[in-house]
């Protein structure tokens, strides 16, 4: 309204205006960075999370079908004694239960 009394003095009548740019202090400015960077770092924290809680029920999931699965533990059994070889020179003594399971499967 000021600008209005202003310029009608010198025979300008203003109609409409509208801002191009907003320029605010640093401080509002580092507040503004600050609220965008945490929501985003708050995202990021969900999406771990949620990937997270999905890998634990999957691993949950994989326990409880092995759990039963006596073919199963014998692979496990198998592959331990796989990556205990492979890491030098050993022997090992494998009772007669296994010898039979090991027929019947190949």
């Amino acid at each position: 309204e000021k600008l209005n009394v202003s310029l009608a003095k010198q025979g300008v009548i203003l109609t409409s205006t509208s801002p191009l740019d907003f320029s605010f202090p640093k401080n509002v400015q580092e507040i503004f960075a600050k609220l965008v960077e945490s929501k985003v770092r708050a995202l990021a924290d969900l999406e771990n999370a949620r990937t997270q809680v999905a890998t634990a029920r999957t691993l949950k999931n994989a326990a409880e079908l092995m759990k039963g699965d006596e073919n199963l533990k014998f692979f496990q059994f198998l592959e331990t004694i796989s990556r205990i070889a492979s890491k030098g020179s050993h022997s090992f003594v494998i009772g007669t239960d296994s010898l039979k399971r090991i027929k019947i499967l190949f």
